[in-house]
């Protein structure tokens, strides 16, 4: 028995494009799947180290807490 798999790929210069049945997915979980390659392809271009990507994370944490820690205190 041959196998036929569910999806097809074509690649075309700069662009991929897959084709598949749509009851494979729903929307939303497709949705996810394309966030993920995106950011992996982003983390695969960073040039950040680790350190330095610790310390982005501990300013964002920082200022995520000053824009909400009112809303948390106040209560």
């Amino acid at each position: 028995m041959e196998y036929t798999p569910s999806y097809q790929i074509n690649v075309q210069k700069r662009d991929v494009i897959v084709r598949f049945r749509r009851e494979l997915v729903d929307r939303e979980t497709l949705g996810r799947f394309l966030d993920y390659l995106e950011l992996e392809s982003i983390r695969r271009r960073s040039q950040l180290t680790e350190e330095q990507a610790s310390k982005l994370a501990n300013e964002i944490n920082k200022a995520v807490w000053e824009n909400l820690k009112k809303a948390f205190l106040e209560g």
